[in-house]
């Protein structure tokens, strides 16, 4: 691609970056040959600035606790399932929330499930202004963490 012309293909590659800054996936999916050219051009710039801007501008406190809710209550049903071979029906459907890693290989898949205390920790200093909290909520948590098995602080499990 030539010139600072600004292009279908360079809005592509903007937002798929936007999207997982991964550079050369970016380009791909736009039809571009060379990304890190593009992430060069000052008007690239500005435009991924402006969108991180509004990005930034656009997600409220209520969002974040909307997410961490998801996380910290989300059920592993469905990443079992699939751990197990089961057919859930397509991926895209699935609720993978609390996956934080997925491997297979071998006929052995390892799952790592997020840390839900961790994100009930977070979720409670969010929700309590986060000045130095309730000392009764930070005993809980830390009984939490502590009355977990080695398993569960890891956060991994593996499925034969």
């Amino acid at each position: 691609m030539k010139g600072t012309a600004w292009t279908q293909e360079k809005l592509a590659f903007c937002r798929a970056y936007l999207q997982a800054p991964d550079v050369e996936r970016a380009a791909q999916l736009a039809g571009v040959e060379d990304g890190y050219a593009l992430l060069r051009q000052k008007d690239v710039q500005r435009y991924l600035m402006k969108a991180r801007q509004g990005a930034r501008d656009a997600i409220q406190r209520e969002d974040v606790v909307r997410c961490l809710c998801r996380l910290a209550f989300s059920r592993p049903n469905d990443a079992v399932a699939l751990a197990c071979g089961q057919n859930c029906g397509s991926i895209e459907n699935m609720d993978l929330a609390a996956v934080a890693e997925f491997k297979h290989r071998e006929g052995q898949t390892e799952v790592k499930f997020l840390d839900r205390v961790r994100a009930l920790q977070a979720l409670g200093e969010l929700l309590g202004g986060g000045e130095g909290g309730d000392d009764t909520a930070r005993a809980f948590f830390q009984a939490l963490e502590d009355a977990a098995g080695p398993s569960e602080k890891r956060g991994s499990d593996t499925v034969d």
